[in-house]
């Protein structure tokens, strides 16, 4: 099944959910939750990316750039969720390509976190390259 087929195909998020819930490790349990649905299908650059809604928060890089330490471990710590849900993704999906997962925050507006999803995702830590 390709990223676009898994995003218009009814019941392939609940699939994922119950299978990290069976199979995943405790951190990919634990960011899998904040997971509401998949928005849809985009094709970024030169990858395919499955774009997902969370209730995660919305980051404030504007603090981040004015010396918000807080904010900026927020972010670093989203960033990492993104690749604990890569992960649970790859073990889930049989990956035929290098595709992009993000995971969009509660307003829907800006990416929470980005990563890749390949067969290597957990050596990689969520990179592409």
């Amino acid at each position: 099944m390709s990223l676009s087929e898994i995003a218009d195909t009814p019941g392939t998020f609940e699939q994922f959910k119950d299978f990290v819930a069976k199979h995943g490790t405790a951190k990919q349990k634990k960011a899998v939750k904040h997971l509401k649905g998949w928005r849809g299908y985009k094709r970024k650059l030169v990858r395919p990316a499955l774009e997902a809604s969370s209730d995660y928060p919305t980051i404030d890089y504007e603090a981040i750039d004015g010396g918000d330490q807080a904010e900026e471990y927020e972010m670093l710590d989203l960033e990492k969720q993104g690749q604990y849900i890569a992960e649970a993704f790859a073990a889930w999906w049989e990956i035929d390509e290098t595709a992009v997962l993000q995971v969009y925050d509660r307003g829907g507006e800006y990416a929470a976190s980005t990563a890749c999803i390949r067969p290597d995702t957990v050596k990689k830590e969520g990179a592409c390259f």
